[in-house]
């Protein structure tokens, strides 16, 4: 039997020449590693800060919030580090997050982490840091522009023990990719697919230049409109899929006439990733595994990975008065209420909101009460609402009922 490398480790076979992977991607030849754990929402996401040399080619569509535009902008997931200065508070902050949500690996991003030598220092002490923490297994991937890689940046990588190095370079930093080749972390470049003649000219030369230089695969993304680039992919023509909030139009066409041009005469594994495999599986996945890691037991998990549950508001006596009939006498588990009388809520499951006899109990007493969904996070600054339904309706209804 070959003996597998570290590099082969990293690619994920697939068995068909083509062949479709989630919500509109496809995949020719090996799926990455680093995109398979993705699509399992097994990755947690180290954005550090929004340094960038703002190249031409990509400043005008960037897709960053204005927020994470800055410099000081630093995030595990959608949490705002506290002290992203500091190496022992930031690793420690990554590998709490890790095992919230039972994370198998973790993306590096920004900006672009590799823009400076310190930066790089600071992304090698962070790699070496979380594979001592979680083990050499937990998987690593970055991405960087290129624009200033050199052979010193990829010794210092592969010392740190990454695993994946993903490029989205100009033409003119091709070569740059080259100082990658033939470490023990797998090389790529992940580019958006730009509906335009000019991009897919450029990503012709981008798959022939992975191929001759034995580059691992490319990865595509589906073009995306957000709030912050929206404006100027307007005013170069672009527009939105029908039926779509966020594809840009003829993305995917110019992606499967790339393919259909480059398959014949290259060997390269390529990989599709639409807007909806992002947006919704990636991010649905994952918060899934959060939920199911960090719910309460009066909690349920529903089927986009959010938390649901009743909450009850009003004042301290009234909460504990509730709290104390709902003990004894109705009988609940202690560990199916959540009482927190600082902030005068009480939590109880959301199934209890077509229970009859709870919704007579909660009219006996003076408090607001509705059902909670909210996505799996309990960081106090962050908002986490996604939906809130007042139960008054039900109350007034039992109440119609019995005046009748």
């Amino acid at each position: 039997m070959m003996k597998m490398t570290p590099k082969d480790k990293n690619i994920h076979l697939i068995d068909s020449p083509i062949t479709p992977s989630v919500a509109g991607s496809w995949v020719q030849g090996s799926l990455p590693e680093g995109c398979r754990l993705c699509i399992h929402g097994m990755k947690m996401v180290y954005f550090m800060g929004g340094d960038c040399s703002l190249p031409s080619r990509c400043k005008w569509y960037c897709p960053l919030s204005d927020e994470r535009k800055s410099s000081s902008a630093h995030f595990i997931n959608e949490l705002p580090i506290k002290n992203p200065t500091n190496l022992t508070a930031v690793v420690k902050q990554l590998v709490l997050e890790a095992k919230a949500m039972d994370a198998a690996g973790m993306s590096i991003t920004g900006g672009d982490p590799l823009s400076t030598s310190a930066k790089v220092d600071w992304v090698c002490a962070i790699i070496k840091a979380i594979k001592i923490e979680l083990t050499d297994e937990f998987h690593v991937h970055l991405y960087t522009s290129g624009t200033v890689f050199d052979n010193l940046t990829a010794d210092k990588l592969e010392q740190a023990g990454l695993d994946d190095l993903r490029f989205h370079p100009a033409e003119k930093d091709f070569h740059r990719l080259e100082f990658a080749t033939g470490r023990h972390y797998t090389v790529a470049a992940e580019v958006p697919v730009i509906p335009t003649l000019e991009n897919h000219a450029y990503l012709l030369h981008l798959a022939d230049h992975l191929d001759m230089i034995g580059a691992d695969f490319l990865n595509l993304n589906e073009f995306e409109m957000c709030a912050t680039n929206r404006d100027a992919l307007i005013a170069r023509g672009f527009t939105l899929k029908e039926n779509s909030l966020a594809t840009v139009a003829h993305s995917h066409e110019y992606a499967n006439k790339f393919l259909s041009e480059f398959s014949p005469r290259g060997g390269l594994s390529i990989h599709f990733c639409s807007v909806l495999s992002k947006d919704s599986v990636q991010i649905r996945q994952r918060y899934l595994r959060r939920a199911n890691k960090i719910r309460f037991p009066y909690e349920v998990v529903n089927e986009d990975g959010c938390l649901l549950f009743i909450r009850i508001e009003g004042a301290a006596s009234e909460l504990s008065q509730l709290n104390l009939a709902l003990l004894e006498s109705a009988g609940m588990p202690e560990s199916m209420i959540g009482l927190n009388l600082a902030r005068g809520v009480l939590d109880v499951p959301s199934f209890l909101a077509e229970d009859e006899n709870f919704i007579d109990l909660l009219n006996e007493y003076k408090l607001k009460a509705g059902i909670l969904e909210i996505i799996p996070f309990r960081e106090p600054n962050l908002s986490q609402i996604r939906e809130y339904t007042p139960l008054m309706n039900n109350i007034a209804s039992r109440i119609l009922r019995k005046e009748k």
